[in-house]
């Protein structure tokens, strides 16, 4: 039996076919990347919903306070994943809790649910949040997620408040209170009414859109939704991020 050589159209061809299929394959495994992050986003944000609904559990319906008026009261445990390096998924080495958390950092609301978390913090990070990050301290981008604060009528109370929100206060749906969420700056809390509308409210353009200008977004009753900036803009107009 004789041997057939291909001839060069037939190797051009099939090279010319490869390429092609590669051009279509390429494009949506990174599509099917993004969407994973996002989902693997979504869980976390759920799980830190989970953990702000136990610390409820065990003091009476109270919510988180942005900033509690005492410290919370931290076990000398190790304290994994609690700060992370910009670019990279690595984290810095687990620390003692009394060395990582000290001073007005142990009156933080991630101070709060960190028992609840088992000292392990790694849920509090998105996959798609690629910035550094320390979930103890209170400036701009130091948490993929805030918390929603900024007056009496939210969920995390009013900036500098000693006085825990309860959901025995909560006149709206649950289901519709805007509890945590990402925001632009990377915010532990969301700040005040008047910068959180500055950047939500659908006509400036934000500088960190993890999700293809989506996202995820926690509710009291601890379901989570992945918006668009113009949605959480009409959250924020109808008032859900208020708690009556």
């Amino acid at each position: 039996m004789t041997k057939r050589n291909y001839t060069l159209i037939e190797l051009l061809t099939v090279i010319f076919i490869i390429a092609v299929l590669a051009g279509l394959i390429i494009p949506g495994m990174a599509m099917v990347r993004v969407r994973a992050k996002r989902l693997n986003c979504a869980s976390n944000l759920k799980q830190v919903t989970a953990l702000g609904m136990q610390f409820s559990n065990d003091r009476d319906g109270q919510l988180p306070l942005y900033k509690a008026a005492s410290a919370y009261t931290v076990r000398s445990k190790n304290v994994e994943s609690y700060y992370r390096k910009a670019g990279q998924t690595r984290f810095e080495a687990a620390k003692d809790a009394t060395e990582a958390i000290t001073g007005d950092n142990q009156k933080l609301w991630t101070a709060g649910l960190l028992r609840y978390a088992k000292y392990d913090m790694s849920v509090f990070f998105c996959p798609a949040d690629e910035r550094e990050l320390n979930l103890f301290k209170a400036s701009d981008d130091r948490s993929s997620y805030s918390l929603n604060y900024g007056d009496a009528e939210r969920p995390g109370g009013a900036s500098g408040a000693t006085v825990f929100i309860k959901m025995t206060q909560v006149t709206r749906s649950p289901a519709g209170v805007v509890y945590f969420g990402e925001t632009d700056l990377g915010n532990l809390g969301m700040k005040s009414t008047d910068t959180f509308a500055k950047f939500f409210n659908n006509s400036k353009a934000l500088s960190r859109k993890p999700h293809s200008n989506e996202y995820n977004t926690s509710f009291l009753d601890g379901h989570v939704d992945s918006l668009r900036q113009s949605a959480v803009g009409d959250l924020y107009d109808k008032n859900n991020f208020k708690i009556k």
